[in-house]
């Protein structure tokens, strides 16, 4: 089955439902009761650079996860209703620049706390690759904001922190390392954005967004949604937005096209790059799929031999992977698998757990 085929199989079984708008593209602003300021060293500005409808859109220009910039509403967001139902997604659409900024050494100790907030440290490392998963040592504080980046090796002072919140969970929330033989972004390019949401009874909740397995759009924009009951802390609050704080793990800069609340009951559904194959041992295919799960952010999984159970080999949307054993050598026949193939599972799933994950398998023969 085509992939465009898959993909409008898909959107007919379950097209996501439009909820609670944000904010919302083709009207300024003004118009929409939002206003924006800076975080830390951030940027935060409507712009006419680029827009996902009409003319202008929200241009983020963010340092780290803890600098970036903060959209309040005049007239709060009430999302206490669309909380309950486990399909409601809160969805962004973006738009991401390479960074173009070199990092030069880290800074000296943090900045101070933001007003609401009861610590300054950032998260701790992310995982080295392979490891995936959360980050490593605990940070040395929750959500505050952290020192900038300074610009020379012996780094820069710190700067005045961004808004508080509470402490963080052990750990950090580093993006870890692809597992197996993934392939990974550079270093430069937006991975992670980070959005702090303070409500109006003084609390605030974290979101953390995966921007590089995203969902295209049109025109280099992308969407992305995480449930509201994934969002860590949302559940402890009134709900009712009063402001958002964006960012993102690279020096870099984004637009901001569209936010909303969605309801998206989509299933996930895949199709790899090819279902049979024959190849002789040592030597390297590339795996590959292409996803669909309305505006779910998705993970791709593989297991490259089901003779030994299926497990994680190997996280990506593109892997690959090198056969060192025969799948068929009659001399070997320790090595023979049934019918003298590989079996390869490929299970696509949403990064947060509330849909049910897609398996499939490819074929592959191993000649000695």
């Amino acid at each position: 089955m085509s992939s465009i085929l898959l993909a409008s199989l898909v959107t007919l079984i379950a097209a996501p439902q439009d909820g609670t708008t944000l904010y919302r593209p083709g009207i300024s602003i003004k118009d929409q009761d939002i206003s924006l300021r800076s975080w830390g060293s951030g940027i935060c500005s409507e712009t006419e650079e680029d827009a996902y409808e009409g003319t202008t859109s929200i241009r983020v220009t963010t340092k780290n996860l803890f600098q970036g910039g903060i959209l309040t509403w005049m007239k709060p967001v009430d999302l206490a209703s669309a909380y309950d139902d486990k399909s409601n997604l809160l969805r962004i659409t973006f738009k991401s620049l390479d960074a173009t900024v070199s990092s030069g050494g880290s800074g000296k100790a943090g900045g101070l706390p933001g007003a609401a907030g009861t610590g300054t440290g950032g998260g701790g490392k992310g995982g080295a690759a392979g490891a995936g998963g959360f980050g490593g040592a605990a940070g040395a504080g929750g959500f505050g904001g952290g020192g900038q980046r300074g610009g020379a090796p012996t780094g820069g002072g710190g700067r005045q922190g961004g808004p508080g919140g509470f402490p963080g969970a052990p750990g950090g929330f580093g993006q870890g390392g692809p597992g197996g033989t993934s392939s990974s972004a550079s270093d430069d390019t937006l991975k992670t954005m980070r959005l702090i949401i303070s409500t109006t009874d003084g609390k605030k909740s974290e979101a953390l967004i995966p921007a590089s397995t995203t969902v295209g759009v049109e025109r280099g924009w992308k969407q992305a949604g995480i449930p509201l009951q994934a969002i860590k802390g949302f559940d402890k609050t009134n709900k009712v937005i009063k402001d958002i704080s964006f960012s993102g793990d690279v020096s870099t800069a984004f637009y901001v096209g569209d936010l909303r609340v969605i309801s998206d009951r989509t299933p996930i559904r895949a199709e790899p790059n090819f279902r049979t194959a024959v190849c002789s041992v040592n030597n390297t295919l590339t795996f590959s799929a292409t996803g669909y799960g309305g505006s779910s952010v998705l993970k791709y999984t593989w297991d490259f031999d089901d003779a030994d159970g299926i497990q994680v080999d190997a996280e990506g949307q593109s892997v690959n992977y090198r056969f060192r054993t025969a799948s068929n050598d009659l001399k070997n026949p320790a090595t023979m698998r049934p019918n003298g193939e590989f079996t390869i599972t490929l299970t696509v799933s949403d990064e947060y757990g509330l849909k049910t994950p897609y398996t499939t398998t490819i074929k592959v023969k191993v000649n000695p």
